[in-house]
């Protein structure tokens, strides 16, 4: 008789990659007037050095399109291609982040977050949480925000870097076109980042041509931690 301990399957354990040593030369600090800023601007400005801090929002125009995939790829470029130490949060309820957790071993491991290299996954993060993680020592914050473009308007609006993930599928094109023409009224989001996983030219052209934004592919990758040259060239073209 079989016991369930003899079937169980380890779960494959993430290699880390060399770090990339960033040396940040600090200037003091001028003490002026400043006026208010959006709480998440505030809360990155606490304890920061002059080098820039990166929030990039993620947005998905219906579930599956790829956001926690784009997120992923864009988490290990930062955090091993330029080194810094990366917070990925699950800005939703989908839940994607707790059925990674449970396929990889990682370094590090809790009830809320889990960690492999330069990278930490926050799972679940509420907008109170959201504040305490943004006044963190982190030099990049990716915030996924799944598909609730409603509820999470005004924290992806304050990002620096505002991406948009739209769908291959031709069946979902109404409903990515009908999602596009509800921004037209947000100054700017014309030049926000959209993106398509896997897409090919004749569909980035055509959504280009239907709603006047340039639309980037997002290369396949079959191994999240080891980017090709594709999505590095990618990447360094738009978020650099």
């Amino acid at each position: 008789m079989f016991r369930r301990s003899d079937i169980l399957i380890k779960r494959p354990l993430l290699q880390s990659k060399p770090m990339v040593k960033k040396y940040i030369h600090k200037k003091p600090i001028l003490k002026k007037n400043r006026l208010k800023k959006p709480i998440l601007l505030n809360k990155l400005q606490i304890n920061k050095s002059y080098e820039a801090i990166r929030t990039i929002g993620l947005l998905g125009v219906n579930r599956g399109v790829g956001v926690t995939y784009t997120g992923m790829l864009l988490a290990y470029y930062y955090a091993t291609e330029k080194g810094f130490k990366t917070a990925y949060l699950e800005c939703n309820n989908h839940m994607d982040f707790q059925r990674l957790q449970e396929a990889y071993e990682w370094s590090r491991e809790d009830e809320k977050s889990f960690s492999l290299d330069n990278i930490t996954y926050f799972k679940q993060v509420t907008k109170k949480q959201l504040v305490d993680i943004l006044s963190e020592d982190y030099e990049c914050y990716i915030l996924d925000f799944g598909t609730d473009f409603i509820s999470s308007k005004e924290e992806f609006i304050r990002c620096d870097k505002k991406v948009i993930i739209g769908d291959n599928g031709v069946w979902n094109l109404s409903k990515m076109l009908a999602f596009l023409k509800s921004l037209d009224n947000i100054k700017g989001s014309k030049s926000w980042i959209y993106m398509i996983p896997f897409a090919d030219r004749r569909v980035l052209m055509g959504m280009k041509d239907e709603t006047d934004r340039f639309f980037f592919k997002i290369p396949f990758e079959s191994d999240f931690t080891n980017l090709s040259k594709e999505s590095f060239t990618l990447f360094h073209k738009l978020f650099d």
